[in-house]
Order: structure tokens, then C-alpha cells, then sequence
């Protein structure tokens, strides 16, 4: 993507903090094992930012990591478009203000030790600075933003990057905002391995200026995300929040983890950033209202991110599904209805035409057992297009999608012969004669296709799938759960629509 001198966000003022054209460091080093402030400013600079444009500040270092350093931000030779502070927070005060002076109107608190640990003190001093100069700011006790789609026509690889992660996911639509520094972060280390792919995070901390109403107002109308995740641990402005989220779930999904409502992790939230949570019950209540996709589990929130990233929205809740195993097909179904799911019988004209296709020892009917049939285009294309194409289903679960590669060359190694079609398959030829095809049906009649690889995300199949921002998983539980968020979904916009006539 370009960019977009008519782009309406360029005027909000978080854009200036996703994609800065100049930016200040304090705390910026050279010691990277054992500081963040080094593995932060590695991180912008590996992303790509033109480096004249980064000002370390530093009292006593005149070379960081290869760029010249400042002792005071007042010695920059420009007022850069953001500062990020990453020092002990009874400093902060000192070197805010100097932002103030120096004419920065946006700014990044890294540094912990504010209201979160009850000193109201230093909290009331940050707050006095930014009324006084303007500034708008990110924290304190966060690790900032990422966003995979920096504006700059001169850099269109360049990612932005101010959190300690030094993990970079694959550019994509999916947007997290997190009071958590560590879910706004730590996951990129999961994105690649499981196929999400990101376009902005925001770790907001306590929130004393910017909130998640801010971002979600941003993420809104930003065309580079169709998915957005929240971790929330509070919400200061309860209205604000719902009328916003009322907005962007009939045209974009949110998956939300919501880390309160027991004693124990309210404990936890209290000394993480002094926020006091609310009721599990109102939070579940506000979710269901708003059609959001609630969990408490990490796994299910970054499988659903994923699968709503692909963009296709059953129009039911009806699954077909297609196994070369009796005991995974019965485990599929039995999930699923637990899941609220329905698993259709066929009808007799679709199970006759089925029967063409399969062997005589086959299961047909639903789940459709084939057995151990290496009938390579018939499992892959042609059943599968049957099954959408009859209108009976609404999304499918596939299972097997076996690393071809893999097993030939367990094959070879073992002295066997590989049949000559075998021989053939390669990536390119895979995406050709299966991929591409079976995509274009599934987003033609708004049918998910979940594909299970039960050698796990690191054969080349399973990458081609994910490549293809095509869901892939290693067992069969997750495309349930995954189908019943997709299902919970549509059934909320079709309420949606409904209202709205």
C-alpha cells in the first residue's frame, strides 16, 4: 500500500505515532542484554526507519548503536515528530518537560512506576506537562506501538517498531490493542508459526492520556485492518467504549480477552496498572451485546484472529466435514454440536454424487469418512466443491492435508517407489491445481475451508496454506472452536442487518 494524500487519518492524532518521520530515544544504549532501551532502538532501526532521523539522548554516550547521540533533546537540530522515554520514571518529569520546550507533541512512557503502584505524585506531574504543552501521550508502563505499514513512500518495506520484541510478523489486517505490553508483543513470536499476520499493536499501559476508545476510533476507519483483538484489564470510559465497538463489529470482527473479574486477577491487574476491574458478568454482557468474540484463553484468541483475518463470513452454522479417519470425523461432530453446530445429514442426491468419487468402503454421509484414499484431486477439489456447491454446509473441516514433500521423502529414504503424479507435485504446482481453485470457491459462496496438516505448521504444505492466508491447523479441536466464532458472528451481523431494514 501507498500512500494516501487523501487518507482521512493522517489527520488523527495516533497517526503521527504510528508513523513518525523523526523520533527521540532516551534511554537508548548500547547494552542490549539487560535493558530495553538498546532492544528498542535495535528494533526501530532494523525496521527500516531512515536512520538520519533517529536522535538517541544521552548524558554521557556520543555513539549508539552507530548514530549520534544527544545529551539533551533541546540539542536536536529538529523537533522531532515523537519522543520515547525509557528511563527511571522519577526522571521522567525532567525530560518530558524538555519534550514540552523543545515543541514534541507526541510522546511514548515506557518507564513503569506511576499510578500502578500507587504513586499519584509523579502520575499528577506527567499529567500538569501534557496540559501545559499539549502533548498527547502513550502509558506510562507500556512498550508503545507496531505497525507493519509505515508510511513512507520512499520505504514501502519499512515496519515500525517500538517495543523490546525484537520478532517481526508477516505484514496482514489484523490490529491488536492490549493493556498488556507482553500480549501486544510477546505473541509475534506465535504469529509466524501459526499463520497470523499483523498490521498495527498498541500497548497503551495505564492509559493516562491515550485509551482504547482512542485506537479503536483510529482502528475504525483504517484500511489496513479488517481484525482487531483487544486484551483489556479496565475501561475507563464505559459509554465511549460501547458506542464504538457498536460501530466497528458489523463491519469488522473484534476478538476480545477480558483479564478480570476473579480475586486473583484482580490482584494482579491492581499492581500491573492500578486499574480496579469489573464484573466477569458485565464484561460478558457488553460482549454479547456488541457481537464481540470473548475467551479467556490466548490460544483461541490469536486461532481467531486468524481465522477471521481470511475474510470469509459463513452464512450459517452448518459443517461439513471430510476426514481419511472414522475416530478424528467422530471427534469433529461430537465437538461441534457441543459447539451449538449442526452437522447435516446429506441429502441422497449429494451422497449420490459422492459415491462416484470415493471408495467402495468409504463412509458417505457426515462426516464423510474416505479411509486412506490417495486420491489426490478428488479429496482436495472435487469432493470439497461438491459438498459447498450442494448449499447444504456452511463451512468444512478437511482432514487430512499431508506434507506431500515430507512423506515422499520418508518414501525415498526408505527405498520406495514414488508414483510419477506424486513426483510432479511441487509448491507451485499445488497452488495452481488446489490452493487457488478451492480460495476462490470458498470466498465466492462465503464457505470457511479449515484444513488440518496433522504433521504440525513446519512442512511446506502447511506454509503454502499459510502463505496463502489459508487456516491451517495441526489437530482437530481448534477448526471447531474456530468455526463456532465464525458461526457466533455471522448470526450477529444477520441480527444486525435485520434490525437495520
Amino acid at each position: 500500500m501507498t500512500e494516501n494524500e487523501n487518507n482521512p487519518l493522517k489527520s488523527h492524532f495516533l497517526y503521527s505515532f504510528l508513523n513518525p518521520k523523526s523520533i527521540a530515544i532516551f534511554g537508548a544504549n548500547n547494552e542490549y542484554v539487560g535493558t530495553m532501551g538498546a532492544m528498542m532502538l535495535r528494533n526501530i532501526i532494523f525496521g527500516g526507519f531512515p536512520k538520519d532521523k533517529i536522535f538517541p539522548i544521552h548524558p554521557k554516550l556520543g555513539l549508539i548503536q552507530g548514530l549520534k547521540a544527544y545529551k539533551k533533546v533541546l540539542d536536536i537540530p529538529e523537533i522531532p515528530d515523537l519522543a520515547h522515554i525509557i528511563l527511571r520514571p522519577n526522571i521522567v518529569p525532567q525530560v518530558f518537560e524538555e519534550c514540552g520546550q523543545k515543541g514534541i507533541k507526541r510522546v511514548i512512557i515506557t518507564s513503569g512506576g506511576f499510578r500502578e503502584i500507587g504513586n499519584e505524585e509523579l502520575y499528577k506531574k506527567i499529567i500538569e506537562i501534557a496540559k501545559k504543552y499539549n502533548i498527547r501521550f502513550i502509558g506510562p508502563n507500556c512498550l508503545g506501538v507496531y505497525n507493519a505499514w509505515y508510511k513512507n513512500p520512499e520505504l514501502t518495506e519499512a515496519k515500525f517498531n517500538t517495543m523490546w520484541i525484537y520478532a517481526t510478523p508477516e505484514r496482514g489486517n489484523i490490529s491488536i490493542i492490549a493493556h498488556s505490553g507482553t500480549i501486544a508483543s510477546h505473541i509475534f513470536w506465535a504469529c509466524k508459526d501459526i499463520g497470523v499476520k499483523i498490521s498495527k499493536s498498541f500497548s497503551i499501559g495505564n492509559e493516562d492520556d491515550i485509551d482504547i476508545v482512542d485506537c479503536l476510533n483510529y482502528l475504525k476507519d483504517d484500511p489496513e485492518t479488517n481484525v482487531i483483538g483487544l486484551y483489556i484489564e479496565e475501561i475507563k470510559r464505559g459509554k465511549e467504549f460501547i458506542e464504538i465497538i457498536k460501530q466497528i463489529t458489523p463491519i469488522k470482527p473484534i476478538v476480545a480477552i477480558y483479564a478480570g473479574g476473579t480475586k486473583a486477577a484482580t490482584r494482579s491487574i491492581m499492581g500491573h496498572t492500578g486499574a480496579i476491574a469489573g464484573d466477569d458478568n458485565i464484561f460478558e454482557a457488553v460482549f454479547k451485546e456488541a457481537g464481540i468474540i470473548s475467551t479467556f484463553s490466548i490460544k483461541d484468541f490469536m486461532y481467531f484472529l486468524r481465522v477471521f483475518s481470511n475474510g470469509i463470513i459463513p452464512k450459517g452454522n452448518r459443517l461439513g466435514i471430510l476426514t481419511d479417519s472414522g475416530g478424528c470425523g467422530a471427534m469433529m461432530a461430537k465437538a461441534a454440536e457441543k459447539f451449538g453446530l449442526k452437522v447435516p445429514e446429506f441429502s441422497n442426491e449429494l451422497k449420490s454424487k459422492l459415491k462416484d468419487l470415493v471408495l467402495d468402503i468409504a463412509n458417505i454421509d457426515n462426516p464423510l469418512d474416505l479411509t486412506f484414499s490417495f486420491e489426490v484431486y478428488n479429496k482436495y477439489i472435487k469432493i470439497p466443491k461438491l459438498m459447498i456447491n450442494s448449499g447444504e454446509i456452511d463451512g468444512i473441516v478437511i482432514y487430512a492435508a499431508w506434507g506431500v514433500r515430507e512423506v515422499l521423502n520418508v518414501v525415498k529414504e526408505s527405498g520406495g517407489d514414488i508414483p510419477e503424479v506424486f513426483e510432479q507435485m511441487n509448491n507451485e504446482m499445488m497452488r495452481k491445481t488446489y490452493l487457488k481453485p478451492m480460495q476462490r470457491t470458498a470466498h465466492k459462496k462465503s464457505v470457511p475451508i479449515f484444513y488440518i496438516c496433522p504433521q504440525g505448521y513446519s512442512n511446506d504444505w502447511a506454509r503454502e496454506f499459510m502463505n496463502h492466508n489459508i487456516p491451517v491447523f495441526d489437530l482437530w479441536d481448534y477448526p471447531i472452536k474456530c468455526f463456532a466464532a465464525l458461526s457466533y458472528y455471522s448470526e450477529y451481523r444477520q441480527k444486525i442487518s435485520e434490525l437495520s431494514e
